[in-house]
């Protein structure tokens, strides 16, 4: 591990399974996760209905966190971090069961309330989005918690102590519902949620989803649109979504929930009961759409450890590339920074403000990740960088921009031939296979004026006149190397922009 690292373990002792993750972490906040384990220990199952967790059931945890720990040492984890959730939280022996455990694992271990619970998963939430409002729901096997948030600001938070395990047992029947079970626990939760003003006060806001439940709901969304982006974090279902579920689901036979592909089966009988509640509080709160979030409790957890007085982040996106540029780009943000400034010269010529903000974003995201791909190998680095980024830990963009940053960092000259959009149809827009090849020439002969990476040229002056770009260069050196980086840049570029090129070097060239 490197010296300027933290490694740092957290440990989610849930209600429904128990997780830990290893993270490295820099000073500035930024994480990496380097390892995950889980064990499916379903422990509201096992509360008793005198609400206690009896001594043998905590006996069959203290080995799991045991093996946890060795696992830590073995990282070499310098801080673990370890919390309970609803099923120990609510027990009527939660001191007991906290002290046991705390000895026999040798782990100190604390019970996370419900609002921290709640808050944690809003730390989590909104340091992964570029969003200003919305609300949060976390269905966990024990609890569910509920978020509002308002210029990324928390605002409040209810937590219930019901999630997707201890209502399968109340209202389930082994797993297969009726229309009475259906309707008793959704008169349940809706009891529960007319109790609070603030919940139904804020309609047409997205609803952020954490927990196995909302995971559950998007993985199977996108076998049946066969979409072509599998990434969970950033999907968004449609209303009309949730409500196809809904009339799909509890009424499917148990035995024909757990061969539903993109459904585990060791979820097949609680994804009801985690439905039911994740669609009544998205009716309640009349919500505009679900996004499912990757990042919650754990991560909100990591967040306040690392920086306890100030866990938000005004920018997702400037926070997560920044957090790459420190893991995985072994050049300078300097340098970075430089052909940004270059692409943005060039881009100014051409004064089309339509979408303007988001194509300049486009460059700027695309321009600090091109470097990506030499991690694998620098000779083929482009078809690296392109599956790099469309498998990355970037947040802060929706799938429809992670896919266009992917295709402009990894443009090349052969790309000019190519309809790019064809595989990500179903995501992209008609008009985005000219913004690629536009952008992704800009940033190319952006990245070719400084092939070196030593600035020999300092900056640009482009002007268009008619169909003529007029671009001459700055520096103070002469450009000997990378002459035919450019030439051939500037090949794509024109074909891409419908110009031709007048090249003006510095006088000293």
């Amino acid at each position: 591990m490197r010296d300027d690292l933290r490694r740092i373990g957290i440990i989610d002792i849930g209600s429904n399974s128990i997780r830990l993750v290893i993270y490295d972490t820099t000073r500035e906040g930024g994480y990496k996760i380097i390892k995950e384990c889980k064990y499916s220990a379903r422990l509201s199952e096992k509360i008793t209905k005198e609400n206690r967790l009896e001594q043998k059931d905590m006996e069959t945890i203290v080995p799991v966190l045991r093996q946890f720990k060795e696992i830590c040492n073995a990282f070499a984890v310098e801080t673990i971090r370890a919390g309970a959730t609803a099923a120990i939280r609510n027990a009527a022996n939660s001191s007991e069961i906290i002290s046991f455990l705390s000895q026999s694992s040798s782990i100190p271990i604390e019970v996370i309330s419900g609002h921290q619970e709640a808050y944690y998963g809003f730390l989590g939430v909104i340091n992964a989005f570029n969003v200003e409002d919305g609300y949060v729901i976390d269905i966990g096997g024990g609890s569910t918690e509920i978020t509002l948030f308002c210029q990324r600001r928390y605002q409040h938070s209810i937590s219930f102590p019901f999630g997707a395990v201890n209502t399968n047992l109340m209202f389930g029947q082994g797993g297969n519902w009726s229309d009475e079970q259906i309707h008793k626990l959704q008169t349940f939760v809706l009891g529960r949620l007319v109790e609070h003003d603030w919940l139904n006060a804020k309609a047409g806001l997205p609803l952020f989803g954490l927990g196995g439940t909302v995971r559950s709901l998007g993985k199977l969304d996108q076998k049946t649109r066969a979409y072509s982006l599998p990434n969970s974090h950033g999907y968004t279902m449609t209303s009309e979504t949730i409500e196809h579920f809904m009339n799909t689901l509890p009424s499917m036979p148990y035995e024909k929930r757990k061969d539903l592909e993109g459904l585990s089966k060791s979820r097949a009988d609680i994804i009801v009961s985690g439905l039911i509640i994740f669609h009544t509080v998205y009716q309640y709160i009349g919500a505009s759409e679900a996004v499912i979030s990757g990042e919650g409790l754990r991560e909100g957890l990591l967040h306040d450890l690392l920086e306890p007085e100030q866990p938000v982040r005004d920018s997702a996106l400037e926070y997560s590339l920044n957090t790459i540029i420190r893991f995985d780009i072994h050049t300078s943000k300097r340098y970075l920074d430089h052909i940004n400034k270059l692409a943005l010269s060039l881009f100014d010529a051409f004064k089309d403000e339509s979408n303007r903000a988001e194509h300049e974003m486009l460059i700027y995201v695309s321009i600090m990740l091109h470097r990506t791909g030499t991690n694998i190998n620098y000779y083929q680095s482009k078809r690296h960088t392109l599956y790099w980024l469309m498998n990355s830990p970037i947040r802060g963009l929706t799938h429809r921009q992670l896919i266009l940053c992917a295709m402009i960092a990894s443009y090349s000259t052969k790309s000019r031939k190519q309809k790019l959009s064809q595989q990500h149809k179903d995501i992209l827009l008609p008009s985005d296979e000219e913004w690629i090849h536009k952008l992704g020439s800009l940033v190319q002969l952006s990245i070719a004026l400084d092939s070196t990476e030593i600035g020999i040229v300092s900056g640009l002056k482009a002007n268009l006149h008619g169909n003529t770009l007029h671009l001459d260069l700055e520096g103070a050196s002469s450009l000997l190397i990378g002459l035919e980086d450019i030439e051939n840049a500037i090949k794509a570029f024109k074909n891409a922009w419908a110009v031709k090129v007048k090249l003006g070097f510095p006088s000293n060239v």
